[in-house]
């Protein structure tokens, strides 16, 4: 399956890499709503693993609410409220934030340098936009 990207040597686990992978499909709006994923069977195939992961990614995502199984269809996009939507993207873009805050930790690199490498990255991609016009 082209559209994802799964590492069996990454120590995360795969239904982990799958569920993180569609969480983010759904809130950017690659997944739109009532749209179906493909079947756990295609997925399982595709990205050669066994279906009882897919299984487990899609069983997550329907107890979180972004997808709803439809008896013969399978599963699909399910409608969310835009201010749970955008409260959604903000605490996973808080997860990713204390992820790279630990990382930087185990090199050595203190919360400041990080603060100052994002100010430095956020000015330069306001530099380009300016640029552009």
């Amino acid at each position: 399956m082209e559209q994802f990207i799964i590492s069996p040597s990454s120590g995360i686990p795969i239904y982990k890499q799958l569920y993180s992978q569609i969480e983010r499909m759904v809130l950017n709006g690659y997944f739109s709503v009532d749209q179906r994923l493909p079947s756990v069977r295609q997925v399982a195939s595709d990205l050669d693993v066994n279906p009882m992961t897919v299984s487990k990614a899609y069983g997550l995502l329907e107890e979180r609410g972004y997808l709803t199984r439809l008896r013969g269809k399978g599963m699909v996009v399910t409608a969310r409220d835009d201010e749970v939507l955008q409260q959604e993207k903000l605490t996973m873009l808080d997860e990713m934030i204390k992820e790279l805050l630990a990382q930087a930790k185990q090199m050595g690199i203190s919360d400041d340098k990080v603060v100052q490498m994002i100010n430095r990255n956020v000015a330069n991609k306001q530099d380009e936009t300016v640029g552009k016009e």
